[in-house]
């Protein structure tokens, strides 16, 4: 982020041009490599145990480093090392500026100051910054009294890192009164806590396709709708990872399935962070406000199923993927699909599923809990009811622990967290 941000500054300064910074950016990605690649690299860890440890970071919201060592696969000291050839990526940064016509070591210290100083960071604030430390970072650029609102923004940034783009960096919190978009996507958990996360464009929309693309990866969006069902997913894996540190606390959060709204009005309290990434812009709205509203009429999303190509005649499991987002559909068919099974059919909501069920009577039925229409736990009910002998693996975000426990009880066989670690999902539909 600091990189990023400097740059931009730099920009507004008319120091370098957007071009160089552009040029300086994509520089020094290129040489930003994965503490767990590294690790691999060095012989210190499997690519299975970099990948379990980057699963379970998707469930705990922890340090890559600091995951590895709980996990007894690296000690301190290693973590230490590998962090040290990592590198200081600001170090690398400020090198490359001074090989740009015009800068030198001595111009580049005076516009680090200037940037300081227009930012108003102190000495120990400039170094959490330029360190990317997002739990220091957040309380500057989010003044708000609320735990909630921030250490939920934080925890989105540190997302953003891990699954959509490093280049990235964020604005200033403000309050969003009479906040007008074109485009909002959100999700809502209520109960003990009533908590409101939504990305959303005033005008254009250039931030939130950059934000689907990056976080759908392998899977191509070809419409505006699979752009808002992305970013829906994107919101609903950060609502699960909070969720369940509110969980862990013992309050009771209940998650409401992730609606779009296009060309409205917020009501209510809430708060705004503008994100940028490659200069494109999008908003980060929160709110605890149990008055608030992000919109009067949800946008119905038209997602397109997968053309299906059924062999009747392979001997393979079958297999019934039900989940409202047709990215987590898409990802599950390939993999499904890739691995010794068969999909026969998918659905967006438990009222379909079931029905399917009862046509295609699939070897295996993946329900996702949350959906609209019917929720996974009553699709599970009447699937349960139609054949007590159902193979079902639930599938969901982060947070619904006490949801999950129900899904067991009521004849679940297995269940995976969104996003599922690949291997884990094969290796137990196999062992079933």
């Amino acid at each position: 982020m600091f990189i990023q941000l400097f740059s931009n500054y730099l920009v507004e300064q008319s120091v370098i041009t957007m071009e160089q910074s552009t040029s300086l950016q994509e520089q020094i990605l290129k040489t930003h490599v994965k503490l767990g690649t590294i690790a691999v690299a060095e012989g210190l860890l499997t690519e299975d145990q970099a990948e379990e440890i980057n699963h379970h970071q998707t469930r705990q919201d922890r340090l890559f480093g600091d995951m590895a060592v709980d996990m007894g696969y690296l000690t301190d000291r290693q973590v230490s090392e590998l962090l040290g050839k990592q590198g200081d990526m600001t170090m690398k940064f400020i090198q490359l500026l001074v090989n740009t016509p015009g800068q030198s070591i001595e111009t580049v210290s005076e516009h680090l100051r200037g940037f300081q100083k227009a930012y108003g960071f102190t000495d120990e604030e400039f170094e959490a910054v330029k360190k990317e430390d997002f739990e220091s970072i957040m309380p500057l650029f989010a003044t708000v009294r609320d735990s909630n609102i921030t250490d939920l923004a934080g925890l989105v940034m540190r997302n953003l890192t891990r699954f959509v783009t490093n280049n990235f960096y964020f604005g200033k919190m403000k309050k969003a009164a009479d906040y007008s978009y074109s485009m909002l996507a959100g999700q809502k958990s209520v109960g003990e806590q009533n908590i409101f996360l939504g990305v959303g464009a005033v005008n254009d929309l250039d931030g939130i396709i950059k934000l689907a693309q990056n976080y759908a990866k392998t899977v191509t969006i070809t419409n505006s709708d699979e752009v808002y069902d992305a970013v829906c997913e994107f919101v609903n894996l950060n609502n699960g990872l909070y969720d369940s540190v509110l969980s862990d606390d013992d309050i009771f959060i209940e998650m409401l399935p992730p609606e779009v709204y296009l060309n409205q009005q917020l009501s209510g309290n809430a708060y705004c962070m503008p994100v940028y990434i490659d200069h494109a812009a999008f908003d980060l709205i929160l709110s605890t406000d149990t008055a608030f509203l992000p919109g009067d009429k949800p946008h119905a999303l038209t997602l397109k199923k997968t053309e299906l190509n059924i062999d009747a005649a392979a001997s393979l499991p079958t297999v019934l993927v039900v989940d409202d987002s047709a990215l987590i559909r898409k990802v599950l068919i390939n993999l499904l699909n890739e691995n010794g099974f068969q999909v026969v059919g998918e659905a967006a909501n438990g009222a379909e599923g079931v029905e399917l069920y009862k046509e295609l009577k699939p070897d295996i039925v993946t329900l996702d809990i949350t959906m609209p229409v019917m929720d996974g736990l009553t699709a599970l009910r009447l699937i349960r009811e139609f054949d007590p002998n159902a193979m079902v693996a639930m599938i969901t975000a982060a947070g619904q622990k006490d949801k999950l426990m129900d899904a067991l009880r009521e004849g679940a066989e297995l269940f995976f967290t969104k996003p599922f670690n690949a291997q884990e999902v094969i290796s137990c539909l196999k062992s079933c």
